[in-house]
């Protein structure tokens, strides 16, 4: 065999090579990536949950109380089975459980929920080469949290006879931030009149917190609805 021979063969099989391992570094990325959206996905149902667990736990019902137990059943299951990625969320487990003795703590759960938001960044940026669908999706869960928080307040408020200043101070807040969104959204602009009218500006309260909650809950679930349409 020449010398040639030798070294045409080095080459192809060099070539060959090289294809097999790009074609490897491609399986694998494919691999983390799905990993990494299922994370995500993951992220979704626990944020969703947490809103969800914050908005009842301003309720005294035993209706209400059987709800949040029961989202808290699943949101130990979700944290269970949440992936070791290095985005952090499985690492939060620990503080849900302290969150999960004090159902009432309504600045516990948005810290919590703060923390899981940074976790859905970091993989959303993990992802976005390969998904530029992606981009913007963390910013529309802060949107999201945005809304959740106002339910939470406002259910709270609805507790008392006179909804406590601090709290109309604060809903005051979040409606302003979300005024955008209402002069879009007929549903979200009703809502938000209503609570002005009922719970944020009247003397009296003239709304319970089960029908706070049910108000907006409908909303969120919507907009959660678009953001794992997003994923895909």
């Amino acid at each position: 065999m020449s010398l040639l021979n030798v070294a045409l063969g080095t080459v192809a099989g060099l070539l060959a090579l090289g294809a097999l391992c790009s074609r490897l570094r491609q399986q694998q990325q494919r691999r983390q990536n799905r990993a990494w959206q299922a994370s995500l996905q993951n992220a979704l149902a626990l944020l969703q949950r947490l809103q969800n667990h914050r908005g009842l736990g301003g309720q005294l019902g035993s209706e209400a109380q059987a709800q949040r137990e029961q989202i808290a059943r699943e949101l130990d299951q979700l944290w269970r089975h949440s992936p070791q990625d290095g985005s952090g969320l499985a690492e939060l487990d620990g503080v849900w459980r302290r969150v999960r003795q004090q159902p009432g703590d309504f600045a516990g759960h948005c810290q919590l929920i703060e923390q899981l938001l940074n976790g859905i960044e970091h993989l959303e940026l993990r992802l976005l080469r390969g998904q530029p669908s992606l981009q913007g999706l963390t910013q529309a869960c802060r949107e999201l949290e945005d809304l959740a928080q106002l339910r939470g307040l406002a259910v709270r408020g609805a507790q008392q006879p006179c909804c406590p200043l601090p709290l109309q101070v604060q809903m005051r807040y979040l409606s302003q931030r979300l005024q955008l969104n209402a002069s879009r959204q007929f549903a979200l602009g009703a809502a938000l009149q209503q609570l002005h009218r009922e719970l944020i500006e009247p003397a009296r309260v003239a709304i319970s917190p089960a029908a706070c909650f049910a108000l907006l809950t409908p909303l969120i679930d919507e907009r959660l609805g678009l953001l794992r349409e997003q994923l895909g």
